[in-house]
C-alpha cells in the first residue's frame, strides 16, 4: 500500500515538473529571447519605394588634346622640328594662364613609314621610306574665357590636330550628394502617400540603396583637323552648356 502511494506521489511530482517545463519552454520559444530570434526569420510585411532627382551643374573644366606630326628621313631633324612646335604650343598655353599640372604629354610615337608596292610589283620587299613623329598633349582649361583664344592660337602654331572638347565638373560628388538628398526626400514623401492611400502605417526603414549611375563628362565635338590659316582666323565660340547629375534611391519600409 505504501509502495502504491509512493508511486502516486512520484507520478504527480513528475507530472507537475513536466507541466512546469512545458510552460517554461512555451514562454522561451514564443515570448522570450528565443522567440524574438525565431520571429526575426518570419515574413515581415514591407513596402518598397524608389525615386530619382537631379541637380543642374554648370561645367567648370574644359578638356581637349592636340597633336603635332612631323615626317622626314632623319629622326633627329624631325624630332627637333616637332619639339620646337610642341614647346611653342605649351609656352602659349602657360602665357594664357594654364597651370603646369593641367598640361600633360599623353602621347609620343615615333613610327617608320614603309614604301608601298606598285600595281605590277613582284616579290616586293618593303623598306623604310621615312619616319613619322607624333606628339600629343592633353590640356585642361579652367578659365573658359581662354578657350577660344587658345584654340585660335594653336591653329596658327602649325598644330596638326585638335581633339574634341569635353566639358566636365571638377567635383561632381557635391552635386550627386545634393541630388541624392532630394531623391531620398522624394522617396519618403512617396512612401507616406502610398501608406495613407493603402490604409497602413509605416514602420522603421529596413534598407536603403543607392543605384545612381556614374558621372560622365559631356563631349561637344569630335576630333577635327587644324592647319595654319592663310588669312586672319576667327576664334570659335565655345558654349559649355549645363549637365544634369541624377541620383536614384530605393527605400524599404516595414509595415506595422
Amino acid at each position: 500500500m505504501d509502495t502504491l502511494k509512493s508511486k502516486d506521489i512520484l507520478f504527480k511530482v513528475l507530472s507537475c515538473f513536466v507541466a512546469i517545463l512545458a510552460v517554461a519552454l512555451i514562454y522561451v520559444v514564443f515570448f522570450g529571447p528565443l522567440g524574438e530570434y525565431v520571429n526575426s526569420f518570419s515574413a515581415t510585411r514591407t513596402m518598397s519605394v524608389s525615386a530619382s532627382d537631379k541637380v543642374v551643374a554648370v561645367p567648370d573644366i574644359a578638356t581637349f588634346s592636340f597633336s603635332v606630326v612631323s615626317e622626314g628621313v632623319d629622326v633627329s631633324s624631325i624630332s627637333n622640328e616637332n619639339n620646337s612646335k610642341i614647346n611653342d604650343a605649351i609656352a602659349m598655353l602657360k602665357q594664357n594662364g594654364v597651370a603646369d599640372n593641367d598640361i600633360e604629354t599623353s602621347g609620343y610615337d615615333l613610327t617608320p613609314v614603309y614604301t608601298q608596292a606598285g600595281i605590277y610589283s613582284i616579290n616586293f620587299v618593303p623598306a623604310i621610306a621615312k619616319y613619322r613623329l607624333t606628339q600629343t598633349v592633353s590640356v585642361k582649361i579652367r578659365d573658359f574665357s581662354k578657350i577660344s583664344p587658345i584654340l585660335n592660337s594653336l591653329s596658327s602654331l602649325k598644330v596638326s590636330n585638335i581633339g574634341g572638347i569635353s566639358f566636365s565638373v571638377d567635383s561632381p560628388d557635391k552635386y550627386l550628394s545634393d541630388a541624392r538628398a532630394k531623391a531620398f526626400q522624394k522617396a519618403k514623401d512617396k512612401a507616406q502617400t502610398m501608406a495613407e492611400q493603402s490604409g497602413v502605417v509605416l514602420g522603421k526603414i529596413v534598407s536603403v540603396s543607392d543605384y545612381s549611375s556614374g558621372y560622365y563628362p559631356t563631349y561637344k565635338s569630335a576630333a577635327m583637323g587644324v592647319s595654319a590659316p592663310s588669312v586672319e582666323s576667327v576664334a570659335p565660340v565655345i558654349q559649355p552648356g549645363s549637365q544634369d547629375i541624377t541620383a536614384n534611391v530605393n527605400i524599404v519600409y516595414e509595415i506595422k
